[in-house]
């Protein structure tokens, strides 16, 4: 998979055991949902960094 798919996905996951961990029956899934979310966010993270950026700056104008 790639990094637009990890990050969202990791986004979710900790969204949803933040707000899981509220509710004091379900710390146990809320703690596995923030690790879930915590490492799909980072591989997220990592694919970002090792995809190719093609555009992602303003080229230098040409002197006339």
């Amino acid at each position: 998979m790639t990094a637009a798919v990890w990050r969202p996905l990791g986004f979710f996951l900790l969204m949803l055991g933040v707000g899981l961990r509220l509710d004091s029956e379900w710390q146990a899934l809320a703690g596995a949902l923030l690790i879930a979310g915590a490492v799909a966010a980072g591989a997220g993270l990592w694919a970002l960094q090792r995809e190719p950026v093609d555009g992602a700056f303003v080229p230098p104008a040409r002197r006339r």
